[in-house]
């Protein structure tokens, strides 16, 4: 057993150990609980166990949990629950002896259970210490951000947002700007140009070349100036709706983060409650096992670029480019990485699986059905979806946040220089080299006059690459119909032709694939 594998949120049931059949099953019961546990690499392992306190389950009864995963095979889990300091149930003590249910090839729906016993380690009221039960918790389904009251997007932006315009606006600017060095025909970059997509400061340099950073080109003013205006158009869309906007991460969730979270606050007779905090949920990073998912990465790799964003000193070395790409290929695309779920097919519910690797993947590259503009699709591992899912506003706008910090310390180290101005209808700031070096950032398509209404029309009009792409009139359906002619270019020059041979004919096949996922850290 991984540590990874302990990582999730269970329902936690505890039965007395009576050895006499009882008329009443309910006479067995112990507790009954939510149990969410976080494991690190080395086997530590935190978490909460909680329980309503009142009907709707506004408030909750909350022991903390520590302990951790003592062996791997067979698996032997031993744990400390503690109340709450300063909440009613602070004087309960229990610890917690568990394994791993054995998982049966024959089954259909396998689940992750924990199984052993508790005791009771002190007194607390009349109830004695030493007392056991038997335990067996069952591991829940990881919930969507979609799926969560107050975490989840406002119906008519989710309509905006999984719309084909604004699915392909995103994925069209991250591939067109990716690729644009690896193309290996000039004519593919002559076609795009002709489109009006030209890319004229690519973030890297060519993947033959190392695929280094570019820092003083100002790709880095189009990656924060194209999501400051995707923000706008979101926060536009709420206005309009007398509704708050998404709220940004102050700071990056903490690793331990329950799904659904709990705050802790003091009521009027100084004793501490845990209220539902919808705010706060929403924020549980998915276990896969992956290193970027685990407390280990957050901790050694997430935690310092927190602190390096956010340093006054960095920031004033730093051109507003140079941030924006620093910040793009580091904790950005990071935090893709570590929030994501599995993406799964929208008409089936069924995981997507690379035909290639046999291991988890997503939309295929050129494939702009309307299957693939269902809200379902909000995997936020990929350009098409990822704007779709709640956690993505959060996780932008706490990049967003920078640029605000970015601006207060170049005001402290050369006050006045950085002049703001309004681009598009967005906060902005005027040319002054070598801080600010881009006039009119990449954005592909025409902002003036949107204003968010990208919500309503033909949004979902479309077909599979190679058909017609019309549906619809007006500057959106052209819009369309313009990123989908990039997207084929970038396609055909993926695809090389294979020499003729005595048992083949001529044909194109794919030289590589084109990835529309936020690559981590140090990949190529």
């Amino acid at each position: 057993m991984d540590p990874t594998d302990v990582t999730g949120t269970y329902t936690y049931r505890s039965f007395l150990n009576e050895p006499d059949i009882v008329d009443d099953f309910n006479k067995l019961q112990f507790a009954e609980a939510e149990l969410t546990l976080v494991a690190s690499l080395n086997g530590k392992i935190t978490g909460r166990l909680s329980w309503p306190t009142k009907e709707d389950d506004s408030e909750r009864a909350m022991m903390i949990i520590e302990g951790d995963l003592v062996s791997r095979e067979p698996a032997l889990i031993r744990l400390r629950g503690t109340g709450a300091k300063g909440s009613d149930i602070e004087a309960f003590e229990y610890v917690y002896e568990l394994t791993l249910a054995k998982h049966w090839p024959e089954t259909t729906h396998p689940r992750t259970c924990l199984v052993g016993s508790v005791m009771r380690a002190k007194d607390h009221g009349t109830a004695k210490a030493g007392i056991t039960a038997s335990v067996i918790a069952v591991q829940r389904d990881f919930r969507e951000p979609r799926d969560i009251p107050g975490v989840m997007l406002a119906p008519t932006t989710v309509t905006m947002l999984a719309g084909k315009w604004h699915r392909l606006w995103h994925a069209a600017w991250h591939t067109v700007r990716g690729e644009w060095p690896n193309f290996k025909r000039e004519e593919t970059r002559t076609a795009i140009r002709e489109l009006g997509w030209e890319v004229a400061r690519p973030p890297r340099k060519k993947r033959t070349d190392g695929n280094n950073l570019i820092l003083d080109n100002g790709a880095g003013e189009d990656f924060l100036f194209m999501h400051r205006w995707m923000i706008k158009m979101v926060r536009d869309d709420y206005a309009r709706q007398g509704l708050p906007p998404p709220a940004s991460w102050k700071k990056l969730p903490p690793a331990d983060t329950a799904q659904i979270v709990y705050s802790p606050s003091t009521n009027s007779s100084g004793v501490v409650i845990f209220a539902k905090d919808a705010a706060a949920s929403g924020n549980m990073v998915p276990s896969t096992g992956d290193w970027v998912k685990t407390p280990d990465y957050f901790s050694s790799v997430m935690r310092q670029w927190e602190v390096t964003y956010a340093s006054p000193s960095v920031l004033a070395s730093l051109s507003l480019g140079a941030l924006g790409n620093l910040l793009e290929f580091t904790i950005h695309n990071a935090m893709h990485n570590r929030w994501m779920t599995p993406a799964r097919d929208p008409d089936t519910g069924e995981l997507i699986i690379d035909p290639q690797t046999g291991e988890p993947g997503e939309r295929p590259s050129f494939a702009f059905s309307d299957k693939w503009n269902s809200p379902k699709y909000d995997y936020l591992g990929e350009f098409y979806s990822s704007h779709v899912n709640p956690v993505f506003w959060r996780l932008h706008g706490w990049v967003d946040d920078r640029i605000e910090d970015w601006f207060k310390a170049q005001e402290v180290s050369r006050p006045g220089v950085i002049k703001r101005r309004q681009l598009h209808g967005a906060e902005w700031f005027e040319v002054n080299r070598p801080w600010i070096i881009v006039d009119k950032p990449f954005v592909g398509v025409s902002l003036d006059g949107h204003s968010g209404h990208h919500a309503h029309g033909t949004g979902n009009a479309g077909g599979d690459h190679g058909h017609h792409h019309g549906g619809g009139s007006g500057p959106q359906a052209a819009e369309i119909d313009t990123m989908l002619k990039v997207m084929a270019a970038i396609e055909k020059d993926a695809l090389e032709p294979v020499p003729l041979s005595l048992d083949t004919a001529a044909r194109a096949v794919p030289r590589a694939r084109v990835s529309m996922r936020f690559e981590l850290p140090g990949q190529l």
